[in-house]
């Protein structure tokens, strides 16, 4: 799961705070997560994480291998 949201993150060509702002949770949890640590996250905060960074819940969870992060228009 870390790997692949720092992935999508810097992807999308965000900070973790800003990622933490626009998906309303910190940027110690996203921190947390990037770093394989085992923080307590609900789910519905993992959901708002994709959503933002435009990806899946089954990519995030490596369950599917596609890369389906796409860098934003510029």
């Amino acid at each position: 799961l870390g790997v692949r949201l720092r992935r999508a993150r810097r992807m999308q060509d965000l900070t973790a705070v800003q990622l933490a702002e626009k998906a309303g949770t910190t940027r110690v949890l996203i921190s947390a997560v990037e770093n394989t640590r085992k923080p307590r996250v609900s789910f519905d905060v993992v959901e708002r994480i994709a959503q933002v960074l435009g990806v899946s819940l089954d990519y995030l969870a490596g369950r599917k291998d596609e890369d389906t992060v796409s860098k934003p228009d510029a």
